[in-house]
Parts: C-alpha cells; sequence; structure tokens
C-alpha cells in the first residue's frame, strides 16, 4: 500500500526480509544444539547467516538505495538462505 500512496511523490517503498542471521540479538539462539540441526533438514543452503553473510544485506541495501534502483517499488527481498521456500519442511514435520 505504502508504494502505490508514496509512489507518486517519487518515493519508493521496498521490504528487506532476512532470516536468522548471527548477531548480539541472536547469540542466545545461536548456541542452541538443535538450530544446527534444524537448519540442515530446513535451510536449503544448509546455514544461518553469519558475518559472512552480512554483504548480502549490506550490497542490498547499497543498491536499494542507489539511483540504480530508481525502478524497483513496492518488492520484498527475502535474504534466509531459502529457509522459506514452498515445500521446505517447517517445525512440525522435523
Amino acid at each position: 500500500v505504502m508504494a502505490l500512496e508514496l509512489g507518486p511523490c517519487n518515493i519508493r517503498c521496498n521490504s528487506i526480509s532476512p532470516g536468522i542471521f548471527k548477531s548480539n540479538i541472536t547469540a542466545g539462539l545461536m548456541k542452541k544444539d538443535w538450530l544446527d540441526i534444524v537448519t540442515r533438514k530446513t535451510v536449503p543452503l544448509g546455514d544461518q547467516g553469519s558475518s559472512n553473510s552480512d554483504p548480502a544485506l549490506t550490497s542490498l541495501i547499497r543498491y536499494l538505495i542507489h539511483d540504480s534502483s530508481e525502478y524497483v517499488n513496492g518488492s520484498i527481498f527475502v535474504v534466509d538462505a531459502g529457509a522459506t521456500l514452498p515445500g521446505i519442511p517447517i517445525w512440525s514435520s522435523l
């Protein structure tokens, strides 16, 4: 809705939906033994985001704020190693 309403004002609205990335906020979760097992079973790339994955987010952000993305509006960019792809097992099937 924001992209529709703000588009005429030349304001672009996009969203980035990250998966689980290693950070200060997720440090406690990353220590759980079960997380690696769940990740291997449910994430096609088989890994959680780490400091090595940070360029995946920062490069996307730099692209979106750059003029070269002037034609991008109302998009959702999912950066989660494929965890939300259709057909991927969810908790109830583990």
